[in-house]
């Protein structure tokens, strides 16, 4: 399973913490080293594929419970359309190159982020103060602002980026491994770390933290070393553009899912009936169902198909694993499904070539409901049913998601949890309530390591 680099390196409350609880001073010093089992992109403009590390921040952050919190922005406020708003930056931030950080200096990639989804929208700098305007009410501004792709940041000669974040990139090799620098001059104080070494496709567990993937094969941690494991959070789910809504439907009536969380994601995740998992929306139960193969037998026999692909990443084994139960499931009531790798793989992209159906991954961005609800409806081509979504009403949340459900685009299998394995020598300084946000959130200026 491809993982999920926002989770882990996301700019959120820390919420891991190995080894006993602390009883010596934390330690400056030295690098930590992460093993990764496939590459991640670097680019933070890339939406849920950028590297949401501690080297690029944003304006403002999400907290543990969705609310939104100051970072490089002290304060805000809006007109009452949310048509106008105006932030204020923090004084004294400066840029991993020595450049201050200034309202000008934010607007290119503010703007670059902000574009594809308000369209014409307009932001007027000023020494600290930013004015973001759009013709459109923007009331979920602060939501788009936190996420990762709107990080601030400046491409570099020799390195991808440079943000305003605690650690700096000091080398990049794309796809085989990444080095971060402790950045000494960062606002908010010098993290404790020296350097942070990740090595991507790497499955030998000789690192301080490695990530454990979904899938049949276990992994044996070395004596000593403790696991942590996220809410579920990455949405495994079947959806084609195009296709016969009928189709669907007899897919959504035949597949167990209870085979694919069990026994497939080995419990690194939970049987998935609806877009959101239960304990983001707390609703997820009420789409509950158990197979019926009979219903879609029916189904099947009103249809003239032949054998129908069905496209899974290359090189995701689990997927792979998830994509032949289906097509097993399938045989049982006459459909034919032919899985197959695809080579070139987008995962936040429901469209196949001539309606073949698809295995995608869908990570949440946030744990603000109505946003990826949102998100989720634009991918499958029904955006404007969530024209109606008031965030504040819990009610036109479940009626989006019923209606989404409903209209066959798209069927969901499994929520995966990120698992990963920590070393002895890993502590973390700041300790807060475990799973807060629903994901993995290594907070590294806070990491220290035990000589």
């Amino acid at each position: 399973m491809r993982p999920r680099a926002w989770c882990w390196l996301a700019l959120s409350s820390l919420i891991v913490s190995s080894g006993s609880p602390a009883a010596v001073r934390p330690h400056y010093g030295g690098t930590l080293t992460v093993e990764l089992s496939s590459a991640i992109n670097l680019n933070p403009a890339a939406a849920n594929t950028g590297l949401s590390m501690p080297v690029a921040e944003t304006l403002v952050r999400e907290g543990s419970n969705a609310e939104i919190k100051p970072l490089l922005a002290v304060a805000w406020q809006h007109d009452p359309d949310f048509k106008r708003w105006r932030f204020s930056l923090r004084p004294k931030v400066a840029f991993q190159d020595g450049e201050a950080l200034t309202a000008a200096t934010a607007v290119p990639s503010l703007l670059g982020a902000l574009k594809p989804r308000y369209g014409e929208v307009s932001i007027e700098a000023g020494g600290q103060a930013l004015v973001i305007e759009s013709d459109r009410a923007m009331p979920d501004l602060l939501q788009e602002l936190a996420l990762t792709d709107a990080a601030i940041f400046r491409k570099g000669d020799t390195v991808p980026y440079i943000g305003t974040g605690p650690f700096r990139i000091t080398a990049w090799e794309p796809g085989r491994r990444l080095t971060l620098a402790a950045f000494e001059d960062y606002w908010n104080g010098r993290p404790f770390l020296d350097a942070v070494a990740i090595e991507f496709g790497a499955g030998r567990g000789r690192a301080d933290l490695f990530d454990i993937p979904a899938g049949p094969a276990r992994r044996i941690l070395p004596e000593g070393w403790v696991t942590w494991s996220s809410q579920p959070e990455i949405l495994v789910a079947i959806a084609a553009a195009g296709s016969d809504p009928a189709l669907l439907q007899a897919l959504a009536l035949l597949i167990d899912r209870a085979p694919i969380g069990n026994v497939l994601a080995q419990h690194k995740g939970e049987t998935a009936f609806g877009l959101l998992p239960q304990w983001l929306s707390g609703y997820a139960f009420l789409f509950q169902s158990s197979p019926d193969a009979f219903r879609a037998k029916q189904l099947v026999s009103q249809m003239r198909l032949g054998t129908i692909g069905l496209t899974y990443p290359a090189n995701d084994l689990f997927l792979r694993s998830v994509a032949e139960r289906v097509a097993l499931n399938a045989r049982d009531v006459g459909l034919s499904l032919q899985p197959a790798p695809q080579l070139v793989s987008n995962v936040f992209s429901v469209s196949s070539a001539n309606g073949a159906l698809r295995l995608v991954e869908l990570p949440l961005e946030s744990t603000a409901a109505a946003h990826e609800l949102k998100r989720i409806a634009d991918l499958v081509g029904a955006g404007g049913q969530a024209d109606q979504l008031e965030p504040a009403k819990p009610e036109t949340l479940y009626q989006l998601e019923r209606s989404l459900l409903e209209g066959h685009r798209i069927i969901p299998l499994v929520h995966l949890r990120e698992t990963y394995g920590i070393a002895p020598r890993v502590h973390f300084q700041t300790r807060a309530p475990a799973r807060a946000a629903g994901s993995f959130a290594l907070h590294l200026e806070d990491v220290w390591l035990q000589p």
